[in-house]
């Protein structure tokens, strides 16, 4: 244990802002899947503990955003993380799957985006290109599935 904590830690100090977001997106997410099979096996205890994982990732990324960047986007994507994170919530209180599925929808939504927007800031940064250059259109679902068991958080 003490080897995959030294591992996790190299991770985290070493990823780009980018990187680092998808993680905790994606931890988010593992956490929120886990809730929803334990709410199908009737394990609330299980289901609280995931959902209450979940909502600390989503917490983290509220708390991550810079309002003073691009003040309208930030609005934005803090109201869909307070939306997730508030379904989050009645999931727990009320044993509500729609309610899950809700906030997974809008996490793994998110997530999507912020890969194929990472890959397109990648494309830019690699061909030297100007931002005005056209991106590449969109990521391959191998690319994005090779990182769906990476995250920092177990």
């Amino acid at each position: 244990m003490h080897g995959q904590n030294e591992y996790l830690e190299s991770q985290v100090m070493t990823a780009s802002p980018y990187r680092l977001h998808l993680m905790v997106v994606e931890a988010a997410i593992r956490h929120a899947v886990r809730a929803e099979q334990a709410l199908a096996d009737n394990d609330f205890e299980t289901t609280h503990q995931a959902l209450s994982d979940s909502r600390r990732f989503v917490g983290e990324l509220i708390t991550g955003l810079n309002e003073e960047e691009a003040p309208e986007l930030v609005g934005r994507l803090k109201a869909l993380f307070l939306f997730a994170f508030r379904n989050l919530v009645e999931a727990d209180l009320n044993q509500d799957v729609a309610k899950l599925d809700d906030a997974l929808n809008v996490l793994k939504q998110h997530r999507d985006t912020w890969l194929e927007v990472a890959e397109q800031l990648e494309t830019v940064q690699d061909t030297g290109a100007t931002a005005g250059s056209p991106p590449r259109p969109h990521i391959s679902q191998s690319a994005s599935n090779d990182d769906a068991g990476q995250s920092w958080m177990s």
